[in-house]
């Protein structure tokens, strides 16, 4: 005989009572159904929610793609534009450097201090619903070399800079004034035959005559190294100039300036006069470089109202 299961349901009032019995067969087959019905279901709705969830995250991931590219096509223009203008940069270098009497940099620096590949793009390296993996790669190296040649051009400017500032500094203390603003050269630097020894010897500077009292002015920025009588050059000044450069005053009835003094291009330093060997009144002007004369005549213009605008005073 087959046992039986009793379900009874009791009403609250406890006045009613339902019973129902039922085999423990039927009821087993009955729970056992239950459960895979349910198994089922609850495996289908799992399913449904993964794939909805899956089905998100590749729409999101599409979406970022999209965005991707098109950064990325927005980032290969801009990396075009810089190329464009670091080439311009470098020509502008090399231009610089030839005003400065700089050597330019050489095409191998220049691809050892920029080249390399830091973003070796590989198979392993690919990025799911991403199709451009490896422009990425070669952008970034790219940008790389970029940041690169940015630190050599960087370097060059600065070290164009310290030429720059050097030679505008050289500028004051090159003798390019003419000394005297009106008067005539009336002997050349080089072999001469002097008037008063009567042979020929070599003569350092040149003469230029003016009238007695004419001013005398300092051919560049400078310290006075000497001021007084000096021998056969009567009353003389010279002027110490950095970078070299050093001249010389003579033959002058006045003096304005005394030993240590530093003087201004243009600066009133003493008059024209007739002291020391002189056939007549005349300043006698030489410039040395490194301790060797040089002649003084390529360095000054002969133009009165451009030397005028550099003087201090008349």
């Amino acid at each position: 005989m087959n046992e039986e299961s009793r379900l009874l349901f009791i009403s609250k009032d406890q006045k009613k009572v339902k019973e129902f019995r039922i085999s423990r067969t039927k009821l087993f087959t009955f729970i056992s159904i239950f459960l895979i019905i349910f198994l089922i279901a609850g495996k289908f709705g799992l399913d449904v929610l993964i794939d909805f969830s899956h089905n998100s995250k590749i729409e999101r991931l599409e979406r970022t793609n999209i965005v991707l590219q098109t950064r990325l096509n927005e980032m290969q223009k801009t990396i075009k534009e810089i190329n464009h203008d670091m080439n311009q940069i470098a020509h502008k270098d090399d231009q610089l450097r030839t005003v400065l009497g700089l050597s330019k940099i050489n095409a191998d620096i220049r691809q050892v201090g920029i080249g390399g590949s830091k973003y070796d793009y590989t198979e392993s390296d690919e990025v799911s619903g991403f199709d451009e993996g490896k422009q990425l790669g070669q952008q970034l190296n790219e940008l790389s070399r970029l940041s690169r040649e940015v630190n050599l051009e960087y370097k060059s400017y600065h070290d164009l800079m310290a030429t720059f500032d050097k030679k505008q500094d050289s500028l004051k203390y090159m003798p390019a004034l003419r000394p005297i603003l009106k008067g005539f050269i009336s002997s050349p630097f080089g072999n001469r035959f002097h008037p008063i020894y009567h042979k020929y010897k070599h003569h350092d500077g040149v003469d230029i005559s003016a009238p007695r009292g004419t001013p005398v002015y300092a051919a560049a920025d400078g310290q006075v190294r000497f001021s007084g009588i000096n021998g056969g050059y009567g009353r003389m000044v010279i002027l110490d100039h950095k970078y070299g450069y050093r001249t010389g005053y003579g033959h002058m009835q006045r003096l304005f300036v005394r030993k240590g003094q530093y003087v201004k291009r243009g600066e009133k330093i003493g008059e024209v006069g007739n002291t020391g060997i002189s056939t007549g009144p005349h300043l006698h002007y030489e410039v040395r470089y490194k301790g060797k004369p040089i002649n003084p005549r390529p360095f000054f213009f002969d133009d009165y109202d451009l030397n005028k605008m550099v003087v201090h005073n008349d």
